[in-house]
C-alpha cells in the first residue's frame, strides 16, 4: 500500500494521526476548515491562470494544477498543488508549490511535505529539485523555500517510520502532549488525559475570567 505524502505533514505533527488513518481507522468529520480550505484552493488556481510567474522569480513556464506525483523507491504517491516547468534544459526545471491558508508561519511539517514532492518530482524526472516555493493564500506572497539534502533524508527516515507503524501496528508516543489539546483524535488517545492538560485549561479558563470578568 502506497504511502501518501500528506501522511508525513500529519507524521511530524503528531505520528499518531498516521496510525489512526491506517492502522485503526476512525470516523473523521469534514470540519468547516477543510470546506473554507479547499474553497481557498479553487478560487486560487483560477487566480493563478491569470497571472504571471514573476512572484516566483521565473521569467517562464508551464503551470500544472493539482498533478500526481509518485516514488517507487519509497512507495510514496501525492498531488501537488502547483507544479511549474519551465523545461530549462540545464540547471533546476521543476518547481514544487505548496499552497496553505495558514496564519503566516512556515511549519516544519509543510517544509518536509515540500521535500517529498522534491524527491518524487527527482525520481520522475531524473533532474534536481533543490527549490520549491510556499505559497501563504491570505498574504497572497509566495516564500522560495530551499529544499537541503538533510530534509530529503529526513523524509526517507519519516517514510521508514510510517511503514513500521502500518506493517507492526506500531502505536507511537505523541509528539507534543500540548498538541492533544485541541487534537481531533485527542477521544481516542486514553493516555493523553494527563494532569498538564488540565493545567492548560484551568489557566485558560483564569484567563478568560481575568479579561472579561475584571475591569
Amino acid at each position: 500500500m502506497p504511502i501518501n505524502i500528506t501522511d508525513i505533514k500529519q507524521f511530524i505533527y503528531c505520528p499518531r494521526v498516521v496510525y489512526y488513518n491506517y492502522v485503526e481507522p476512525v470516523p473523521r468529520k469534514v470540519t468547516f476548515k477543510m470546506e473554507y480550505a479547499r474553497s481557498q484552493h479553487y478560487e486560487l488556481n483560477q487566480k493563478e491562470k491569470r497571472r504571471t510567474l514573476k512572484r516566483y522569480d521565473l521569467l517562464e513556464g508551464k503551470r500544472y494544477y493539482g498533478p500526481s506525483v509518485s516514488s517507487q523507491s519509497l512507495n510514496l504517491v501525492g498531488k501537488i498543488d502547483i507544479l511549474i516547468d519551465t523545461e530549462n534544459k540545464t540547471g533546476q526545471r521543476y518547481f514544487p508549490i505548496e499552497c496553505k491558508d495558514t496564519d503566516g508561519k512556515i511549519y516544519s511539517n509543510i517544509l518536509y511535505q515540500l521535500a517529498a514532492y522534491a524527491l518524487c518530482i527527482e525520481e520522475m524526472t531524473n533532474t534536481p529539485v533543490k527549490k520549491g516555493y510556499i505559497y501563504i493564500i491570505p498574504q497572497q506572497k509566495a516564500y522560495p523555500i530551499v529544499i537541503t539534502d538533510e530534509q530529503k533524508i529526513y523524509v526517507r527516515k519519516v517514510t521508514s517510520m510510517i511503514k513500521k507503524i502500518i506493517n507492526e501496528e506500531y502505536f507511537p508516543e505523541p509528539r507534543s502532549k500540548k498538541r492533544c489539546w485541541d487534537c481531533e483524535f485527542q477521544r481516542y488517545c486514553n493516555d493523553c488525559d494527563l494532569p498538564n492538560l488540565a493545567e492548560i485549561k484551568e489557566q485558560d479558563r483564569l484567563l478568560i475570567n481575568k479579561i472579561f470578568n475584571k475591569s
